[in-house]
């Protein structure tokens, strides 16, 4: 998720104003559940990703009329790249999580998250290959591969009990199957100057990471502290 939360867009519309303000309530009633109900412990990375998300929208969103364009753009962008390193550790606690719930380790599955990246990269690749080569508004291939890789994640942790990654990796990977329909279709509607088709692309992706959000606040159950003998 990498545009995956930040639901800022330019123009300040009434529906741009409620998506923020639908975001930003379940973010935070997200990260209150992570703390109230001791998820932090078991995945602080995730906790931190949803905060980035939520401290990066409200702040692009507050300042966007009291910075100049070129200045406004420096910060997205250096907060984007903040985001992707987040996101990157959010995918290695995941992997770690499903690496460890199993009772027998073994060489293949030592190898699993290794197969998976090299899988994410040869997808974005192939993606990469479909898209027109001189769209114009280009997609970003970290987000892709961002993308195939939590799909891949959630398949993977199907074959394991670790339920608290698995329901994780489910809202990333609905998300993540979301956000590439979105990247084609928002590239053939520049393509076709169809600004319509390109706004209801990217609303559709701002509604589905509410709905994601909201899924890990009934899926991420309290975590059970075990009794003291």
């Amino acid at each position: 998720m990498h545009a995956f939360a930040a639901i800022v867009m330019p123009a300040q519309t009434t529906i741009n104003t409620l998506l923020l303000t639908l975001s930003a309530a379940v973010e935070l009633a997200l990260l209150v559940a992570l703390f109230s109900r001791g998820i932090v412990r078991r995945a602080p990375v995730f906790t931190v990703l949803i905060a980035f998300y939520l401290v990066r929208s409200v702040l692009l969103y507050a300042i966007f009329h009291h910075m100049n364009v070129a200045s406004y753009h420096a910060l997205y962008d250096s907060l984007q790249l903040t985001g992707l390193v987040v996101e990157a550790a959010v995918a290695i606690e995941i992997a770690v999580h499903l690496a460890r719930s199993r009772a027998e380790q073994t060489l293949l599955n030592g190898l699993a998250p290794v197969a998976l990246l090299a899988l994410a990269v040869l997808c974005t690749a192939l993606a990469t290959m479909l898209l027109p080569e001189h769209a114009p508004i280009p997609t970003d291939r970290a987000e892709l591969f961002f993308s195939f890789l939590m799909v891949l994640l959630f398949a993977w942790s199907l074959s394991t009990p670790a339920m608290l990654a698995r329901n994780i990796a489910a809202g990333f990977a609905l998300y993540s199957i979301a956000d590439l329909s979105a990247s084609f279709g928002r590239t053939y509607a520049a393509l076709h100057q169809n600004a319509a088709a390109y706004e209801l692309w990217s609303y559709a992706v701002a509604a589905i990471y509410i709905f994601v959000v909201l899924y890990w606040l009934v899926a991420l159950k309290p975590i059970q502290t075990p009794p003291a003998n």
